[in-house]
């Protein structure tokens, strides 16, 4: 009998399901070629962009555990996004960025055109909830003229816009203390909509010293002013601690990949804070062919993280504008779209540093000392960015962009241990962004592009300065000039769509990380490298009967990245494979799924060796990852849309670094610790609920 009831109660639920496949079916969704990229400058389908740019769907979202990006950002080709835990990852685009230590420094990323990149160009997307995320959209290189420092790209996120009135709740739960809630309230109607969502996260961790707990404060509203203009806002506030486990060495990480680093754990050594950030947004039709649109935002950080070398109490504030106006006109009889724009950024940051008592705090962890360092930094950056859009045939489209950067950096130095005042101002070399591209229907819905662009990154605050911590005016951004070809197509009716790059970017005054102390660094330029790559991407959209459809995809990407001019402390790495990052990536997957009711996900990922150091003298295990998701939808009492959902990762319980330190030095005798252990086989399974 019980067997029958739950036949009858999947039946039922896939019948009530059934009534919604029209709205969510494979005739809507197949046509990826056809979808409008909004983070350009001028916003165009994704085939006729003369860029590399990949788009992440909310739906792709629901195919891992919900807790990282990472699972669907390492899918696309030429990124990747290491992650040796919830709050510790690094992304680099195309190599750019692989050789950051501890942060993701090359990649520029808005939420709702809020910036999430502080003023030294570092940028966090662990504190966003999945579930509100609706598309993010990731533009590979310096293929925008509009974003200004970000030589690795950029990445712009858009939440859901709700469509309806409802009140949607979440609930997950997994190994190794995994436990996660949301409640989200949205409210629409004809002029008017916006949402208000909570969401708590903690998680125990596989490692010691590894706890996680996150409360996430979310709202945004639209509203229409009138026919011509509308009024958007924007808020997060974030609540974390998190405990830090750090890297360990090669035996650690293949005999007990649970223990954390030795001095952080004996320091119990974490970091918390609070942040919260804010943007208002006005747009104006001012014609049917001009659009302007301008928004003012601020963020706030409060952050404390004792280390085992020092403990450190940081608080930054910092607002901002970004305004464009877009066009559609006629040059020389030509069909053209134009957006030009100016962006002002400032922040000022404060961060105080304390000795750490650990070692004499009877094995209790962290305590504070007395205070050896007090500074405060000013950053100010200035952005104007100009693009044109030229259809100069039916099947040939024109881009041509520049942007211009003015960036200024001050340090007050209030107290430093050896008594000497390191306050000084320095401003970057002012830098101008030339980019074009063009794009050519070779048949159709095959478009062949091409283009050239010259972008830059700022140096991070532990870059600029000294060992004494005073700021070194040799320091120069790093500059590079990215050249592209590629090909995007749709066939068998759109059903299937691909994408085939192939590009190579020349980077000078490449900044390097010179060890100094036990988990410190300074940077400097020393030299040049080459990034030389072929990215293919492949997704098809079918039916194999009227009640079950199957999406394949896959991608890969081959990545020639090396040293071209690279000498270190007299050491000559010219010719040398680039730090950091894998040669080869390698992603395939499958979603199969029946009357809108069942679905299941499959992905298998394969990450090739890492060069460790350097010298190339040590690299990194390939490996090979798979995970596993399941998908239940059902309607309860004609209202109540509910999805259970479960999922394994990492199925064959692989041994493997998810991040790596590049350059790890061993203090005293001890290993370098070059490797942060990922999680091995882990079980999860969840509930989302939208009551009406």
């Amino acid at each position: 009998m019980k067997n029958i009831l739950f036949g009858l109660l999947l039946f039922s639920g896939c019948a009530f399901a059934q009534e919604k496949t029209a709205a969510d079916s494979v005739l809507v969704r197949n046509t990826l070629g056809e979808i409008t990229i909004t983070s350009t400058p001028i916003q165009d389908k994704l085939q006729r962009i003369p860029a590399a740019v990949n788009v992440i769907a909310a739906e792709d979202f629901q195919r891992g555990d919900q807790l990282s990006i990472a699972n669907e950002l390492n899918k696309n080709p030429g990124i990747q996004m290491q992650q040796g835990a919830l709050n510790t990852s690094r992304i680099s685009i195309r190599g750019l960025g692989a050789r950051s230590q501890y942060s993701t420094n090359r990649v520029k990323a808005y939420i709702e055109g809020i910036p999430l990149t502080t003023g030294e160009g570092e940028t966090t997307l662990e504190d966003i909830d999945l579930n509100l995320i609706e598309r993010m959209e990731i533009i590979k290189g310096p293929a925008s003229s509009s974003y200004g420092a970000g030589l690795g790209g950029a990445i712009n996120i858009s939440v859901i816009k709700p469509e309806r009135s409802t009140i949607k709740l979440n609930g997950l739960a997994g190994a190794y203390g995994l436990f996660k809630s949301g409640i989200t309230a949205a409210l629409a109607d004809d002029k008017t909509a916006g949402f208000v969502s909570y969401n708590h996260l903690e998680k125990d961790g596989f490692r010691a010293n590894s706890n996680y707990n996150r409360n996430t404060l979310t709202g945004f509203a639209r509203t229409q002013i009138n026919a011509a203009s509308a009024l958007t806002f924007f808020g997060n506030y974030t609540r974390v601690k998190a405990f830090i486990p750090s890297s360990v060495n090669e035996e650690t990480l293949h005999n007990s990949p649970e223990d954390a680093a030795f001095t952080w754990g004996q320091a119990k050594g974490y970091e918390s804070y609070d942040k919260a950030l804010a943007g208002l947004s006005y747009e104006w039709n001012i014609t049917a062919n001009h659009t302007w649109q301008t928004s003012v935002f601020a963020n706030y950080r409060d952050g404390y993280e004792p280390r085992p070398f020092d403990i450190l109490d940081e608080e930054s504030f910092a607002f901002g504008i970004r305004s464009t106006l877009k066009s559609q006109f006629s040059l020389f009889n030509l069909p053209a779209k134009s957006s030009i724009g100016v962006e002002y950024f400032d922040e000022h940051y404060q961060a105080q540093l304390f000795n750490n008592l650990y070692e004499e705090n009877d094995g209790n962890g962290s305590l504070q000392g007395d205070r050896f360092s007090n500074q405060e930094q000013d950053r100010k950056y200035l952005n104007l960015f100009a693009q044109l859009s030229l259809q100069l045939a039916p099947k040939l489209k024109a881009d041509v962009g520049l942007n211009y950067n003015h960036s200024r950096y001050r340090l007050d130095d209030y107290l430093n241990e050896a008594n000497i005042d390191n306050s000084g101002v320095y401003t970057y070399p002012r830098i101008f962004l030339p980019q074009a591209g063009l794009s050519y229907e070779a048949a159709s819905d095959k478009f062949i592009y091409a283009s050239v662009s010259r972008g830059f990154s700022l140096p991070t605050v532990a870059e600029t300065l000294t060992p004494e911590g005073a700021i070194n005016p040799e320091i120069k951004p790093e500059t590079g000039m990215n050249y592209e070809l590629g090909l995007k197509a749709q066939w068998l009716d759109k059903k299937l769509y691909t994408e085939l790059g192939l590009y190579t970017v020349q980077v000078t005054n490449l900044l390097v990380a010179e060890r100094v102390g036990d988990d410190q660094y300074v940077g400097r330029n020393a030299g040049a490298t080459d990034h030389n790559g072929i990215e293919f991407f492949v997704h098809y959209r079918g039916k194999l009967s009227p009640e079950w459809s199957l999406q394949p995809y896959g991608s890969l990407a081959i990545n020639d990245y090396s040293f071209d001019e690279f000498v270190d402390n007299d050491e000559n790495f010219n010719g040398n494979d680039l730090t950091g990052v894998a040669d080869q990536v390698i992603n395939l997957g499958l979603d199969v799924a029946f009357q809108n009711c069942f679905k299941i996900n499959i992905n298998y990922r394969h990450t090739g060796s890492i060069p460790l150091d350097d010298a190339n003298s040590l690299y990194s295990d390939a490996y090979n990852l798979v995970n596993l998701r399941g998908d239940y939808n059902f309607t309860l009492f004609n209202e109540v849309k509910t999805q259970l959902f479960a999922g394994v990762n990492n199925v064959f319980d692989t041994n493997y670094a998810a991040q790596v330190l590049p350059n790890a030095t061993g203090f005293g005798g001890a290993a370098p610790r070059y490797y942060y252990p990922g999680e091995p086989v882990n079980f999860y399974a969840g509930l989302n609920i939208d009551l009406f």
